[in-house]
């Protein structure tokens, strides 16, 4: 394997990256170039591109409200105080005695009434994450295949889901493979993450600091426990560490060794660690579903069976067989059906019911706890979910669902406004005066039919 010569820029204490002539933008781009073109081209010298002028910029895109970490910094203190702060830290990571924080574990609850931990990394360390993020992507984009959507730049859930109905409508796999992989970021392996890690990067320092970051482990109840297993929780560079892992596992394997095996077609769309299988034959499903649980096995993971679904997206036929005929996907139920003339048979997006219902009662609660605030900024929040609700679900075939959720929203809004005084419930006539006033963002399809193809990656 061949490596790149050792650079003569070699990060400096501070952090900073004054000199003149230097342009981090350009350099990180000639990282992307030389990943390109050479695929198996190990990279030596990354850390000097882990500026201060980096760190800082990705600092300020946390968001202020976000919550600290195990110090109790907030954003704010982060960023007026980072000139002090930071190039100590950086300093260590430089000589490789970084020793990051733990992560503060907390439970959020969720709709069903359980709650689900969620790990904190301290402000600072997660833009430091996001940072190194920033110059492996430069490499591992060149790398990713087609078939990979998460978390990656420029490609956002709709990519995948376009991908999918050209599948189905173009070239007409309809028997598919619903993988859920059992607590992947919490199984992954660290060993064989190194080892895939290692292929492309040959600096030992990036490679050091990243083992630093999976052992950091969890602060929770005042109690640490070591990560023995699985990415940071919360960290800005799990994602990509995820996305790397699976390239490997299953993306890289998927595409050269099971695809030319399947004559009738295969196709593979992962988002993360979710991922559906599409074939031409409903056999090579079974296949695959065998094949793969072996395959992940070999790597520490498991397929999560109660979530681990066959599904026939072809036409119903009388054969007296209960076939899944629905596929769950990103937040939304996929079918088949045919079109207003008859002629063809389209992709329908709607929005999956438990979805749904969560998003009603994130509205409901809204309206709730914003009962007694000026109905002027009662619309502007109402708004805000609206617009992220119609821009995300707005995709072909969903307009009754998004109807729905707006009316939905209309009658809350309606029945709340009601409880605000005892002189008697809002009529309607006296409702539809007000959203005059105070307009709510009607719910529209933001990628119709027509607009699917430019959005797929076939």
């Amino acid at each position: 394997m061949r490596k790149t010569e050792p650079n003569s820029e070699s990060g400096n204490p501070s952090g900073r990256s004054d000199g003149e002539g230097y342009d981090p933008v350009s350099r990180r781009a000639a990282i992307a170039a030389k990943a390109r073109k050479n695929p198996k081209e190990q990279f030596n010298n990354l850390l000097h591109h882990l500026t201060y002028e980096l760190v800082a910029e990705c600092l300020n895109k946390i968001p202020q409200s976000s919550a600290g970490g195990v110090d109790g910094m907030s954003v704010k203190q982060a960023s007026e105080n980072l000139s002090w702060l930071l190039p100590p830290i950086l300093k260590q990571i430089y000589e490789g005695r970084y020793r990051p924080p733990p992560v503060r574990r907390v439970y959020i609850p969720k709709a069903d009434g359980r709650k689900r931990p969620i790990g904190v990394p301290a402000v600072i360390d997660r833009a430091i994450q996001a940072a190194m993020t920033k110059v492996l992507n430069e490499i591992y984009e060149q790398d990713f295949l087609k078939c990979s959507f998460g978390f990656r730049p420029g490609l956002s859930c709709h990519h995948a889901l376009a991908t999918i109905n050209e599948i189905l409508y173009r070239r007409k796999m309809e028997h598919v493979l619903e993988v859920d992989i059992r607590d992947f970021f919490g199984s992954l392996s660290h060993e064989w993450l190194m080892r895939f890690l290692s292929l492309r990067i040959g600096d030992r320092r990036v490679l050091k600091l990243i083992q630093a970051w999976l052992k950091a482990g969890v602060l929770e109840e005042g109690r640490w426990q070591e990560g023995e297993k699985g990415t940071p929780q919360g960290g800005s560079i799990s994602p990509l560490l995820a996305n790397i892992y699976l390239h490997y596992v299953v993306d890289l394997w998927f595409e050269r060794k099971m695809k030319p095996r399947f004559q009738s077609g295969a196709e593979l769309v992962r988002y993360a660690d979710d991922l559906c299988a599409f074939f031409g034959n409903a056999a090579d499903v079974d296949t695959m579903r065998t094949l793969l649980q072996a395959r992940l096995a070999q790597f520490g993971l498991a397929l999560a069976d109660e979530k681990t679904h066959t599904t026939d997206l072809g036409p119903r036929t009388n054969d007296g067989t209960h076939k899944r005929r629905r596929l769950a996907f990103l937040g939304f139920t996929i079918y088949r059906a045919r079109s207003l003339s008859q002629s063809v048979r389209k992709t329908v997006f709607q929005t999956e019911s438990r979805r749904f219902s969560r998003a009603k009662a994130g509205m409901k609660d809204l309206l709730r706890r914003m009962k007694h605030r000026p109905v002027e900024e009662q619309a502007d929040a109402i708004n805000r979910i609206l617009r992220g609700h119609f821009n995300y679900y707005g995709l072909a075939g969903n307009a009754r669902k998004l109807q729905s959720f707006w009316n939905f929203t209309q009658r809350e809004w309606k029945h709340t406004l009601s409880k605000r005084s005892q002189k008697g419930r809002l009529t309607w006539e006296a409702l539809q005066s007000l959203l005059e006033k105070h307009q709510l963002v009607p719910p529209r399809i933001r990628i119709s039919y027509p607009q699917l193809a430019a959005y797929s990656r076939l």
